[in-house]
């Protein structure tokens, strides 16, 4: 199995005002995956619903490099949102902000989960 990184963003208004949540996690591909906030920006790795919480999700993107099969928020086994995927060359740096159509309030037990492929 391979591994490559999941990279990503997602755009929130809410009562932290506006909040961009960047993401970052290494994935092995084949299997699910949490992708978390990226520590270089928020200290520690934590869920977006920690991160995030009562933030309403407005926008965003989730890329991996070769491929990602779905990115979506989940919480207790219920998908909440689906989040916009891309993939990219080895050249690339991401994506670009997408809306997401159904604008939920994040809150703690949110989890944005993928799955990436090879």
């Amino acid at each position: 199995m391979t591994t490559q990184t999941v990279t990503g963003k997602l755009c929130t208004r809410g009562p932290k005002g506006y909040l961009e949540v960047p993401l970052e996690v290494t994935a092995t591909d084949g299997t699910q995956v949490e992708i978390k906030t990226d520590a270089t920006y928020t200290v520690a790795a934590q869920s977006v619903g920690i991160y995030a919480e009562r933030q309403t999700l407005t926008g965003g993107w989730v890329s991996a490099k070769t491929g990602i099969i779905y990115a979506a928020i989940v919480n207790n086994g219920i998908v909440r949102a689906i989040v916009p995927i891309s993939s990219r060359t080895s050249g690339a740096a991401g994506g670009s902000d997408m809306e997401i159509p159904n604008q939920i309030v994040l809150n703690p037990g949110d989890q944005l989960l993928a799955l990436t492929y090879a």
